[in-house]
């Protein structure tokens, strides 16, 4: 008996290393998001990558804000991108993010890791959209950190995110 209960805690332990040490779920939609270079975590041979589902799976932030970009306070809701580097395994020295269109910008690991700033996939309770500068949107909490509000974090707000590269 004492031997069949080492043999289920000694395959529990495996099974529970095995899905800690590298393996996501698979996305079973259209992935949104693909994330490469220095991860644990992996889901295929790009690095992690990310359907709308699974990124709605994953602890979401709310940060109301006003931007240049749009009209008054406005709700955007989203997972940290803190929370999801942890959530890949990364322990980033640099993030590169880029957008659909190639457009590029580095994401300072000292804004990551000062301000909630979230990968937005919700703009007032609506799922974003390429038209509305999705499907994710990097957003920084402006309105609460004035010190933020000018054009060098402006810039870092890539919208229609769809890498980050991890290095």
């Amino acid at each position: 008996m004492n031997k069949i209960i080492l043999a289920f805690l000694v395959g529990l332990v495996l099974n529970i290393t095995a899905v800690s040490a590298g393996t996501l779920v698979s996305p079973t939609g259209k992935v949104i998001l693909t994330i490469s270079g220095k991860l644990e975590n992996t889901n295929s041979e790009h690095g992690a990558q990310f359907d709308l589902n699974m990124l709605l799976a994953l602890q979401q932030t709310v940060i109301n804000t006003n931007t240049p970009w749009t009209k008054g306070m406005t709700k955007f809701e989203g997972p940290t991108l803190k929370e999801l580097l942890k959530h890949v395994g990364a322990i980033p020295e640099e993030v590169m993010a880029t957008a659909l269109n190639g457009y590029r910008i580095k994401l300072p690991i000292v804004d990551i890791n000062n301000y909630p700033m979230i990968i937005a996939l919700k703009r007032d309770d609506e799922v974003l959209s390429v038209r509305t500068k999705g499907p994710i949107w990097v957003i920084y909490p402006w309105s609460e950190n004035p010190e933020i509000r000018d054009n060098l974090y402006y810039t870092r707000s890539i919208w229609q995110l769809q890498q980050l590269d991890i290095n």
